[in-house]
């Protein structure tokens, strides 16, 4: 009895033994990072900040390194990139400051961004309609849209669109002839008359007048048409300042400021007081415009009497207007070609071919 009460004093004994064994080795093995942190010599607060600040992989570079004198400030600035720790050890590892470590990031980015910048210039410098003059504005422009890609951002620049409409107003410059841009940045004189006709019934409802030249060219065009089947009138050209004024404010009345402004211009920014613009339809349709056969026979033969479709569909953004598949102006036979060759709006190739000479 005596020896099997030893024994189970003795199995009792090894059991309690084994257990604090356990016990140990488990608080070693829970605390084997802090106190190896500690035996490098590590303070207790700059442990807590370590585990508080960084990642395993991260620990584990500290573990088996030196101890590093200014890792804790470093991590524990405001200013710290996660992703550029192993550049801070390196940094730290050659005995840099806590300023001079930050200071060398700082200049590193001045760097890139500067690089970055150079690059962005340069693909702007090659692109098709870049002007020189712009650069500032395509920058700021992108910065504000970083969607947008080069040539957007030029086509909406040069097009003076990072400007709200009806600001940055600069009157129409006369010396430009059959090229004077009138739009929502550019304003006619409230007295300019241009050089008019009148148009024969043959060719326009009422009593139209039209600049002298266009209308020239426009009886050409109608003649040709109806060579071809087709039959164009003019149902409205010239307008004075006063009747362009009386109409946008009849549209503000009936459909307010906002709407207005996307379909009828206010006095003074009127193409139709240059006598350069007609508006065209045709008799024989009661259909939209835009799908009838006057405007499929426009839209292929306009340019070669000098016509553009004026406000195209899809550049809404940049004429300010919505889609008028009937207005149509007189730019001249070698311009309409090449606006119609390029698919641009007058806009971009007056901002580029006229104001930049």
């Amino acid at each position: 009895m005596k020896k099997r009460r030893k024994r189970k004093k003795k199995i009792k004994l090894i059991i309690v033994v084994i257990i604090i064994v356990i016990v140990v080795l488990g608080f070693l093995y829970l605390n084997y990072e802090p106190l190896k942190l500690k035996y490098i010599g590590y303070t207790d607060n700059e442990i807590k900040i370590i585990f508080d600040k960084l990642g395993d992989n991260e620990i584990k570079k500290v573990l088996s390194s030196k101890y590093l004198e200014n890792l804790v400030l470093v991590i524990n600035d405001e200013r710290y990139d996660y992703n550029k720790f192993d550049e801070y050890i390196t940094m730290i590892e050659d005995g840099k400051t806590l300023d001079e470590i930050y200071y060398v990031e700082k200049e590193n980015n001045d760097v890139i961004i500067e690089q970055e910048d150079n690059d962005v210039e340069t693909k702007f410098k090659t692109a098709k309609y870049y002007i020189d003059a712009n650069i500032d504005r395509y920058l700021n422009y992108l910065n504000e849209n970083p969607n947008k890609n080069i040539d957007e951002v030029i086509r909406c620049v040069n097009s003076n669109i990072d400007y709200e409409f009806y600001t940055n107003v600069t009157a129409t410059d006369m010396t430009e002839g059959h090229l004077i841009l009138v739009n929502k940045y550019t304003k006619l004189d409230k007295n300019y008359i241009p050089n008019l006709v009148t148009m024969s019934n043959v060719y326009s409802y009422g009593n139209m007048q039209m600049e002298k030249t266009a209308y020239e060219y426009f009886k050409k065009m109608v003649d040709s048409a109806k060579d071809d089947g087709i039959k164009l009138y003019n149902i409205s050209s010239y307008r004075s300042y006063d009747t362009q004024n009386y109409l946008y404010n009849n549209y503000v009345n009936s459909d307010g400021k906002k709407a207005a402004d996307t379909f009828s211009a206010r006095a003074g920014y009127s193409e139709h007081q240059t006598g350069l613009a007609t508006d065209i339809n045709t008799a024989n349709s009661s259909d939209h415009f835009e799908n009838t056969k006057e405007y499929k026979w426009l839209i292929n033969n306009s340019y070669k009497y000098g016509f553009i479709l004026r406000y195209p569909q899809g550049k809404e953004y940049i004429t300010g207007y919505k889609f008028e598949p009937w207005h149509y102006r007189y730019v001249g036979l070698e311009v309409a070609k090449y606006i119609k060759e390029h698919n641009i709006t007058f806009e971009e190739y007056h901002a580029y071919f006229i104001k930049n000479k």
